[in-house]
């Protein structure tokens, strides 16, 4: 177990009253909506999955709103780096993040609890240049055997607005392709960054600052649920690829669907 973690429950959310001023400075910022709120039901948890924006600034807005609008915390699977940084491991759990290995979801998952993850992890949050909005899940499936595993519900939902906070200057690939970069190919370090994947771009936002986020109207939304409970579990090998394509589809269908409503208000 890593040494860092806290229990993972019982867990305490923060006071209302302080989730309402930090409510308030990122709607200000970023003026968060929330559609398809009609799936989801605070008595009836399950697995929030959904698409990984630029840095993952439209995390902390998506868990305070929902808490705001349906009164229900979503837990967010996290990876353990987070975990190794002093003050910021203490900030992450006190929001409700947990280190998301598959004993630690399923304890969420037998204890009840709505539980958030995006497949595409630290990957898909540090994007190149010609993945906006893609999903980069590769062959994970793990979220899915869970979900099958113990009869959770899956709500898929899309995420907009957040490759637009920041235009990316510098990536992964410009890194590979640079000198530094085929040194470190050449020497085997490149091997220690994930083949490059581990990799932060480099991003100007607000007023061409860099890492901070332009003031951009973030949008969700929740697709209909998806009810594993029903399905065979002599099947359930057979039907994960299917749930999982399944998943990824309504993600991006949730996704078109906002961006054809925000260019039809512009």
């Amino acid at each position: 177990t890593d040494r860092h973690m806290r229990p993972l429950l019982p867990y305490q959310p923060p006071s209302p009253a302080f989730i309402r001023r930090v409510w308030r400075g990122w709607q200000a910022w970023f003026q968060p909506t929330f559609e398809g709120l009609q799936h989801i039901d605070p008595q009836r948890p399950a697995l929030y999955v959904g698409n990984h924006t630029l840095f993952g600034y439209d995390v902390l807005p998506l868990i305070l709103g929902l808490y705001l609008e349906q009164h229900i915390w979503l837990r967010g699977v996290t990876d353990r780096v987070h975990f190794r940084v002093p003050l910021w491991r203490q900030m992450v759990h006190q929001f409700g993040a947990f280190n998301g290995t598959r004993d630690s979801v399923s304890a969420l998952m037998q204890a009840g609890e709505h539980i958030l993850i995006y497949p595409g992890g630290a990957r898909e949050m540090m994007k190149n240049k010609h993945e906006a909005y893609q999903l980069i899940w590769k062959d994970r499936i793990g979220f899915i055997e869970l979900a099958l595993q113990h009869g959770y519900d899956i709500i898929p939902f899309a995420a907009v607005g957040g490759e637009e906070t920041f235009d990316l200057r510098y990536d992964a690939d410009d890194f590979r392709n640079s000198a530094l970069g085929q040194l470190a190919r050449k020497t085997g370090l490149l091997k220690y960054m994930r083949d490059g994947e581990a990799f932060i771009p480099f991003v100007t936002g607000f007023k061409g600052l860099p890492y901070v986020p332009k003031r951009q109207p973030l949008r969700y939304q929740f697709m209909p649920r998806i009810e594993t409970r029903q399905l065979p579990i002599a099947q359930h090998d057979t039907l994960k690829w299917v749930l999982r394509e399944q998943v990824a589809q309504a993600i991006q269908m949730g996704i078109a669907q906002l961006k054809s409503s925000a260019e039809q208000s512009q």
